[in-house]
């Protein structure tokens, strides 16, 4: 397998797709906004993978609870282009409403409403998307979103060992369904489950690579690649007689620089603490207590707050006695300004030169300085440049 991305203004990204040739998907659709497709497909193609291989549902749990004729799940066959095969098809997914026994599990319950969709044939699925591809027909979306609920599910178990809560990933594999649908394109002779279950592994990578732990990993193209493979690659060089695999070996293996390895690896490797926790060694004492905490006291706050107030109240009386307007002028709008002007501004304004301002802009520091020193006990270099 091969993907051949071209860089050209315009040009299609070209997929192999095996034998039955190559599918073009312009850059926006091989590549989303995060990048999580793009990074998908290349650990498929690391794998020796089909781009979009064919994929369904045969999951026991997961197919109808009433199977006819001895067949292992249903597959419904309907024409859609015509009413009654539509009817057939809406009438089959009608919303399946129970008796009083109902199960207080919201897992166990979504699974029995789903169970009881029937399973769309591709040449359906292919026709409905056409239908909103081309008419923008939100029912036929709708439909094929419903058909493939299962295969969101089948999808999300495989990431069950990472996320205890699986409605979640169930939730977030869904987003990836519907955004599928809205990318789709039926006129490339792919699968839409073959194509979808991209986009669902997709989000529900992206939701693990951001609650996976407190700190956010995954957030360049680097970090997604190596929280999809790296434990992959690390038992991968073992087989191949590495015992104990080096960051700058990962590295090398999923073209990612070094630093990238050891910094996704330390969030990936150690376990998030809390710091409500009790401390190693202490019965009572949180590792939050132990931290040192380098932010003033509540003490300190408030009296760094009411000498501030009182400078500000002095600076203020101070601008009262100023009786030459240029003098002011500098006070207000290049000494207490929060954008002061420059030298030659004020200069160019009172038509002297700049260093006529700033004798002046010196002789009036001092002056405030004489003023503060009077008034107030404190280290006024911070308030005035002496």
């Amino acid at each position: 397998m091969r993907k051949d991305v071209r860089k050209e203004e315009k040009s299609p990204v070209v997929v192999d797709i095996g034998e039955e040739g190559a599918v073009p998907v312009s850059d926006d659709e091989v590549v989303d906004d995060e990048g999580l497709f793009d990074v998908i497909s290349e650990a498929a193609a690391e794998e020796g993978e089909s781009v979009f291989p064919d994929i369904e549902v045969t999951d026991p749990d997961l197919l109808p609870e009433k199977s006819e004729g001895g067949r292992h799940y249903e597959i419904m066959h309907a024409d859609v282009d015509s009413p009654e095969g539509m009817l057939a098809v809406r009438d089959a997914f009608k919303p399946h409403y129970y008796g009083g026994d109902v199960s207080s599990d919201p897992l166990t319950l979504y699974l029995s409403h789903i169970r009881n969709h029937p399973i769309l044939d591709a040449d359906s699925q292919q026709k409905l998307a056409v239908r909103y591809k081309q008419d923008n027909d939100l029912e036929a979306a709708q439909l094929l979103v419903l058909t493939n609920l299962r295969l969101v599910v089948k999808i999300a178990r495989e990431y069950k060992r990472r996320w205890a809560n699986l409605l979640e990933l169930i939730q977030e594999g869904n987003v990836g369904l519907s955004e599928a649908i809205q990318r789709y394109d039926p006129f490339r002779h792919v699968k839409f489950t073959s194509y979808a279950q991209y986009w669902i592994r997709a989000m529900i990578l992206n939701y693990l690579m951001n609650h996976f732990q407190p700190i956010r990993i995954g957030s360049t193209r680097a970090g997604r690649k190596l929280f999809y493979n790296l434990r992959k690659a690390r038992a991968q060089l073992i087989a191949e007689g590495q015992t104990n695999p080096t960051p700058a070996l990962v590295a090398e293996k999923l073209g990612v620089s070094e630093q990238d390895v050891i910094d996704v690896s330390r969030q990936l490797d150690q376990p998030a603490l809390s710091i409500d926790q009790t401390a190693p060694g202490h019965e009572t004492t949180t590792i939050g207590e132990l931290i040192r905490d380098d932010e003033d006291s509540p003490e300190e706050v408030v009296a760094h707050n009411e000498f501030y107030g009182k400078v500000h109240e002095i600076m203020e009386q101070f601008s009262r006695t100023i009786t030459d307007s240029r003098e002011l002028a500098l006070w207000n709008r290049r000494l207490m300004a929060d954008e002061p002007l420059t030298l030659a501004e004020l200069g160019a304004e009172y038509h002297i030169s700049k260093e006529r301002i700033r004798q002046i802009e010196a002789r009036l520091k001092e002056r405030f300085k004489e003023y503060i020193s009077q008034r107030i006990d404190g280290d006024i270099a911070t308030f005035i440049d002496v």
